[in-house]
């Protein structure tokens, strides 16, 4: 998998991989604590990914903060896409992410 970096106009640089990522189900429905760059303003609070609103909220923080490792670790390609029209996302991540959001949409119907 590749990633593509794109720069925001806040100098932002936002990670967009080629094509979504599939976690072990394990993995994708784990409860876990985020790493500081995440996830600051609260270092010790877990989250359930079991949880609809707490994996979207992981998933939020995730593309709008993270880099390749962590869309690697975190983010699930097809619970993403169940997730994708109830995101809060910046204007410039979600574009940045549509494309291969939508592609991956498409690809399963």
């Amino acid at each position: 998998m590749r990633f593509e970096e794109r720069t925001t106009r806040r100098g932002r640089t936002i990670a967009v991989p080629s094509h979504l990522p599939r976690l072990p189900p394990a993995q994708a429905l784990a409860t876990v604590r985020l790493p500081l760059h995440l996830h600051w303003s609260a270092p010790r609070r877990s989250f359930d990914l079991r949880d609809r609103a707490q994996r979207a909220r992981v998933y939020e923080i995730v593309l709008r903060e993270g880099g390749p490792m962590d869309v690697l670790t975190y983010v699930d390609g097809v619970l993403l896409t169940e997730l994708w029209p109830d995101l809060v996302l910046p204007r410039e991540v979600r574009a940045a992410w549509a494309t291969v959001v939508d592609r991956a949409m498409t690809e399963a119907a």
